[in-house]
């Protein structure tokens, strides 16, 4: 019995994932066929041949009783049953819309490029599509009733524009629109309240547009294929934000406000308000995750870098 037990707990357990990834579409999302990925394989081993076969038998007899199943969810999600309430994304999002009693969801995005309008186009069904087949992984297209793409084009005022122009544009909207949806301008400042559509924006320059034309639409694990988000109420830093305790050993005080990067629009800080984030992560995953007031010092990356983890798949990076 000893022998037996002892060559039961040396038993070696092979990985479930398989050593490349099976793509469907070229691609398989967070949730999407999840319980194929997560299913239970095993494969034992015995840990040497000097044992008796009555011994190997008893072994694998009591390996054979044992079963292996799925806890019943305790907090089941209405779209996937089977899932947890907290594993399905679109659960959510509705969520996050009722508490903070608000009715649409979805970032804005800003048109800064106008060489080719039906590169635009294909541009925005390619987002839409993303959005859309990410909702189908779990059960969640009905909330596609509440998802707006407000998109802002005016050539005149964003073509080529700074980070700075939009951030200006979008804030005033931002304090508007959040009222027209039911909620409050006060909300947008309270951490505990996800509203990512008030907080964040994507746009959308000719070198990020043709990034995701050059892609596959179905690939959507590419972290080439990115867009530009901006953190609608970022502000650079000043000598004013720092208490004269903070400045009294410096020698040159404003040292302080230089991280020592390469300038990008003449910011030498780490944080300069924007990133470049990959398509796969600017739809619903992204939109959810930057809900959390800091998700975006987690997963900030200073341009050029791409971020290509705000929803974390398999710890892709």
């Amino acid at each position: 019995m000893f022998s037996a037990t002892a060559n039961i707990l040396r038993t070696q357990i092979r990985s479930p994932w398989p050593s490349g990834i099976p793509l469907a579409r070229k691609t398989i999302r967070p949730s999407l066929q999840s319980s194929r990925l997560f299913a239970p394989k095993y494969q034992f081993q015995l840990a040497s041949s000097d044992h008796s076969a009555s011994s190997r038998e008893k072994a694998l007899a009591a390996l054979a009783r044992l079963k292996f199943t799925w806890d019943t969810p305790r907090n089941p999600s209405k779209r996937t049953p089977h899932r947890e309430f907290g594993n399905n994304t679109a659960d959510r999002i509705e969520k996050a819309l009722n508490d903070a009693g608000l009715c649409t969801w979805g970032f804005p995005i800003y048109r800064c490029t106008y060489q080719n309008d039906s590169d635009w186009a294909e541009f925005l069904h390619r987002y839409r599509w993303h959005v859309s087949d990410a909702l189908q992984c779990y059960n969640g297209l009905d909330m596609l009733d509440s998802f707006q793409t407000t998109v802002f084009e005016d050539r005149a005022l964003f073509e080529g524009a700074s980070t700075a122009t939009i951030r200006e544009h979008f804030q005033k909207w931002a304090v508007t629109a959040i009222q027209g949806d039911g909620g409050s301008p006060d909300l947008i400042r309270y951490c505990n309240i996800r509203v990512a559509r008030y907080r964040y924006c994507l746009f959308v320059d000719q070198e990020s547009l043709q990034s995701v034309l050059q892609a596959p639409i179905d690939d959507c694990l590419n972290k080439y294929a990115y867009v530009n988000m901006l953190k609608g109420w970022w502000k650079p830093e000043s000598i004013d934000d720092y208490l004269p305790y903070e400045l009294e050993d410096l020698d040159r005080p404003e040292d302080i406000l230089d991280d020592g990067y390469d300038p990008v629009e003449g910011c030498t800080l780490k944080d300069v308000g924007w990133m470049k984030v990959a398509l796969c992560d600017a739809g619903l995953q992204g939109y959810e995750s930057m809900g959390d007031d800091f998700e975006w010092e987690r997963v900030y990356e200073r341009p050029p870098e791409i971020c290509y983890y705000i929803s974390n798949f398999l710890n892709r990076r």
